[in-house]
C-alpha cells in the first residue's frame, strides 16, 4: 500500500494580539515627526497598513471624543538660567502626575501608559 501524499498550504500570517501598552508604544513611535512608519511596522513584525489603520483609529477617536485621548508627548530638556529645578505637572481627568526634574523620558512614557491603561 502506497502512503498518501498530503500538501501543506500555509494559511498566511498568524493573527496577533497586542497589549494596550505595546499598541500605544508603537503608535506613539509612529507619530513622531519624520518617523518611517514602514520601518516601525517591520521592526514590530507587522504590516505597515495595520499600523496605518491603528493611527487612523486614534485620529478618528480624538476627533469624535470629548474624553482624553492619545496625545504624543514631547519631552525636552529645558535650561534655566536661575539654577532652579523644574517639575512637570500632567493632569488627566482628576489624576495629577508630578514629574520631578531628572526623570528619564522612558520612565515618563511608562507612567503615562500605565495611567492610560488604568483609566
Amino acid at each position: 500500500m502506497q502512503p498518501q501524499r498530503m500538501d501543506v498550504i500555509p494559511a498566511g500570517r498568524v493573527r496577533r494580539s497586542w497589549t494596550p501598552e505595546a499598541k500605544a508604544r508603537i503608535i506613539a513611535e509612529s507619530m513622531v515627526a519624520h518617523a518611517n512608519v514602514a520601518e516601525i511596522a517591520r521592526r514590530n513584525d507587522m504590516l505597515p497598513q495595520h499600523l496605518y489603520a491603528w493611527r487612523r483609529e486614534v485620529r478618528e477617536r480624538m476627533e469624535t471624543s470629548s474624553d482624553t485621548a492619545f496625545v504624543p508627548a514631547v519631552v525636552d530638556q529645558p535650561t534655566r538660567s536661575d539654577g532652579a529645578r523644574g517639575e512637570i505637572l500632567i493632569e488627566l481627568g482628576g489624576l495629577t502626575i508630578r514629574v520631578p526634574d531628572g526623570v528619564s523620558a522612558d520612565h515618563i512614557e511608562r507612567v503615562l501608559l500605565a495611567a492610560q491603561v488604568a483609566r
